[in-house]
């Protein structure tokens, strides 16, 4: 399953889950709730390191794929 969310709005923790309620922003700055993200409250931290890791990761990626399209000569 594909969820297309760029923020959320809501965090919640019932029952030794942490909840999160993914949104999608339209351009006339409306949101639309589209999912919720489920963790379970003692994997939390670890999930959040892993996320961090892979986005340090991603942001290098960008930043270099970035610095060879300069470099790439236009015809």
């Amino acid at each position: 399953m594909h969820i297309f969310a760029d923020g959320f709005t809501r965090v919640s923790l019932s029952g030794g889950v942490v909840r999160f309620t993914l949104v999608q922003s339209s351009g006339d700055q409306k949101t639309t709730e589209v999912g919720d993200l489920l963790i379970p409250a003692g994997r939390v931290e670890v999930f959040v390191q892993g996320l961090n890791s892979a986005l340090k990761r991603l942001a290098e990626q960008i930043k270099e794929e970035q610095g060879n399209a300069k470099q790439v000569p236009e015809n």
